[in-house]
């Protein structure tokens, strides 16, 4: 088995080179190089949009940049538990506000400050009356100053910042952090370390336990080797300082527990890119890799008939897991612009035990949504599973178009299976797990559509439809689904 792993990795590595190689290979027939695009103002991450004049203010004289964004979904799931003798569907609608400043002290100095408003009310099927929470965040607050040395390509930002890479693989969330970034044009670096220095919502009685006293170290360096193609590596390191938790502690609540306290690596590598031929098509790629060790401390907490949790002992077990993610799409130079996307992904699986854990895991900081081919990011790996990439295989299709100028179609599925059959679906958003009997978890498709015609105003509706395998029992193969609209306002 380990000469299998092994040999796949070099499969997997070898993929890249290759894809990597195929710009080159069509490089006379590619289109003359455009103009590269203008780059994204710090902190905004790919989807989010504002005006292109945004509302300026004097403070003391300092120019300040107003803008903000209202976003509001509404699904509904039906058959989460896989039950069919039970009605445990829900239906959930959430707004989220975001206002913000940047300040342009200087062509060398920004600031930026931004705030959070959460609301969500929920109804489930079986229970009275509508659950409601309301929550305020403290979005990004930082300093970032430009050119640092004279002459050179270098910054330091410091602060409350976001931590974004393009496919949100690795990445995408807010991090107390400091960071420096420097290079421009084919080089660039980008690199510092984090730390929670407060809580995250207004809320939170303080920083929550999962985050507690954890340090990272992160990192992102780029070559664009060739006009639109790139190759990145990853790494992040992670020391959860937290300390155990002293048996027989008493705890309220399961959000007060820490299970799990990492001292772990991340290292990984990425080829990707598009190419652009004469004759309109376009071929964009991807393959990403990552290579997981360290070590971890489990502590086991047992729930009291009170609702209390209890802590247990604490064992020290290795980590040791490998990843990839390979795809490639092809857009076809005809009316609404069609296009076509395969995609083979897996996290290793393997021995969980109280010495080893064989199973790869990706770094808690990710999203896992990316653009295909059409106007907007979707998630990749299913719109209603959403399954971390661990002891998961998953293989995918997809075909879409652009109906008008800036909205798109896209149709996808996912076939998921287990390299080791697993009681357990990580991160999966349903409530039933597998019996562990059966690697073969089921298929998922979904319709992705995406209306942004208007500047400040876009329109998505996700239609999603999972069937199960034979890894559920056979009693618990319902299939379930959702219908998620969601509206965002821009300004």
């Amino acid at each position: 088995m380990k000469k299998r792993k092994m040999k796949l990795s070099w499969i997997v590595l070898a993929a890249a080179c290759v894809v990597g190689t195929l710009p080159t290979m069509a490089r006379a027939q590619t289109a003359p190089a455009a103009a590269d695009e203008t780059a994204r103002p710090v902190g905004l991450r790919p989807d989010d949009r504002r005006a292109e004049q945004p509302l300026t203010v004097p403070v003391f004289g300092v120019p300040v940049q107003l803008g903000g964004a209202w976003e509001f979904t509404t699904d509904q799931r039906r058959e989460f538990d896989l039950d069919p003798a039970r009605a445990r569907d829900r239906r959930t609608s959430e707004h989220e506000v975001k206002l913000d400043a940047r300040a342009l002290f200087s062509p060398q100095w920004t600031g930026f400050v931004q705030a959070v408003w959460l609301h969500e009310s929920r109804r489930a099927q079986g229970t009275p009356g509508v659950q409601v929470s309301r929550e305020r965040e403290r979005g990004q607050a930082w300093l970032r100053w430009d050119g640092v040395a004279a002459g050179t390509a270098l910054a330091v930002q410091a602060g409350r910042v976001a931590l974004l890479e393009r496919r949100s693989w690795w990445w995408d969330d807010d991090l107390d952090a400091v960071r420096v970034t420097v290079g421009e044009g084919a080089w660039r670096l980008d690199s510092g370390l984090a730390r929670e220095i407060a809580r995250r919502s207004w809320q939170d009685a303080g920083i929550r336990p999962e985050n507690r006293a954890v340090r990272r170290w992160f990192g992102q360096a780029t070559w664009r080797w060739q006009r639109r193609h790139a190759l990145d590596l990853f790494w992040l390191r992670q020391h959860d300082g937290s300390g155990d938790m002293a048996a027989g502690s008493v705890l309220n609540s399961e959000d007060d527990t820490d299970p799990s306290d990492l001292r772990a690596g991340w290292l990984g590598l990425r080829a990707s890119g598009e190419a652009r031929f004469e004759s309109g098509h376009r071929f964009a790629y991807w393959a990403d890799t990552a290579r997981l060790n360290g070590r971890e401390r489990v502590t086991d907490f047992t729930e009291g008939g009170d609702g209390r949790f209890t802590a247990g002992a604490t064992a020290e077990r290795a980590l040791r897991g490998r990843a990839f993610d390979l795809g490639a799409t092809w857009i076809f130079p005809v009316a609404w612009r069609p296009s076509l996307t395969v995609g083979l992904a897996e996290g290793s699986g393997g021995e969980r035990s109280a010495t080893l854990d064989a199973n790869f895991r990706q770094t808690g900081l990710q999203e896992n949504k990316g653009r295909l081919a059409g106007v907007k990011r979707l998630r990749y790996y299913g719109e209603l599973l959403q399954p971390e990439l661990s002891n998961l295989r998953i293989a995918t299709a997809g075909a879409g178009i652009r109906f008008f100028d800036n909205s798109s179609a896209e149709l996808v599925w996912h076939r998921y299976r287990q390299p080791v059959a697993s009681t357990r679906l990580a991160d999966a958003r349903i409530s039933e797990d597998p019996t562990g009997l059966d690697p073969r978890i089921g298929d998922e498709i979904d319709l992705f559509m995406a209306l942004r015609e208007w500047r400040r105003l876009e329109f998505t509706l996700a239609l999603s439809h999972f069937k199960p395998g034979p890894a559920f029992a056979a009693d618990r193969r319902s299939r379930a689904s959702k219908v998620e609209l969601g509206v965002a306002l821009n300004f």
